[in-house]
């Protein structure tokens, strides 16, 4: 089983909820770092923050930094989340014997700090299990919030460097892929979470 997992697919289609029911407890002794989705009572997303990836293992306590908010005008988006609160999470992630990323592949690749500690924690040999944004989704985002044609440049050379990684395998969690992706977590998670 390659060392680094990457879940895409749809917004919704219950990735980051893959990894917590996979995971459990483990949660507790992973790097990284979560996305904690905020959602209208329609269920439409409204706000995004960023949490160490213990928080989703149930630790109370971890202070959210809020770097998307879809309910003002203009979209709003707080880049030094990423540039300050990102690149301790990645760095800090060394220390632990395995990482959750979840997500990236979104507008967070603007910030130079962050791809760099980014390459640093794929280029590693600690296993790392992460949320991939869908490319479609992530671009069409970042078009939402105006941020032009270098995000999707850089969008479009994460996914090259890791469909040529060997150590990388990306599995979509939708429709018929599902059931793959599934094991593929499973597997990950017994090799290298327990």
């Amino acid at each position: 089983m390659q060392k680094h997992l990457f879940l895409t697919g749809p917004a919704g289609c219950g990735k980051s909820e893959a990894i917590r029911n996979t995971l459990g407890p483990a949660l507790l002794s992973a790097g990284g770092f979560v996305t904690l989705p905020e959602r209208d009572e329609d269920t439409y997303l409204c706000r995004c923050s960023l949490l160490p990836a213990a928080a989703a293992g149930g630790a109370e306590g971890f202070e959210a930094h809020t770097y998307l908010d879809l309910t003002r005008l203009p979209l709003w988006h707080d880049n030094e989340v990423f540039r300050t609160e990102g690149v301790r999470l990645l760095q800090e992630a060394a220390w632990y014997p395995f990482s959750v990323l979840d997500a990236i592949g979104g507008f967070e690749l603007l910030i130079p700090q962050f791809r760099a500690a980014l390459a640093d924690t794929l280029s590693s040999d600690q296993p790392l299990l992460c949320v991939l944004m869908a490319r479609k989704e992530a671009e069409a985002l970042c078009r939402r919030l105006g941020l032009g044609e270098r995000v999707q440049a850089n969008i479009a050379q994460l996914w090259k460097v890791l469909q040529a990684d060997p150590d990388s395998l990306i599995v979509e969690l939708s429709g018929l892929h599902r059931r793959k992706a599934l094991r593929a977590l499973e597997q990950w998670a017994e090799e290298y979470a327990r």
